[in-house]
């Protein structure tokens, strides 16, 4: 029987760790490049009607207004109105036909 020979390199686990690191980063590297490669990924976030350009329309309306914007509100309508008016979305609320805020019933004392 041929004895067996173990070699040089392989009497230490010097390295291993760095070798696992490194494989480990390729595996991640991997990943992250096939999800962003994919079609569908691609399409929630770029185009007009992407993930983002919704939040975008999302937060560009709650800052002006200080509300959430509600799906069935068209946005552009909403952004564009008469100030002059009170049937803005801040101070009018539509559904309960009634302003948004509140005063006293009777006038203050002097």
């Amino acid at each position: 029987m041929a004895k067996l020979q173990n070699s040089v390199f392989l009497s230490n686990s010097k390295g291993q760790s760095a070798v696992e690191y490194i494989l480990l980063l390729a595996v991640l590297s991997s990943l992250i490049v096939g999800v962003l490669n994919n079609k569908q990924f691609k399409n929630l976030v770029n185009g007009n009607e992407g993930l983002f350009v919704s939040l975008r329309n999302r937060m560009e309306y709650s800052y002006r207004y200080g509300r959430e914007l509600n799906s069935d509100v068209d946005l552009d309508a909403a952004m564009d109105f008469n100030y002059q008016t009170n049937k803005h979305d801040t101070y009018f609320n539509s559904k309960e036909n009634q302003s948004r805020f509140f005063s006293g019933l009777e006038a203050y004392g002097q």
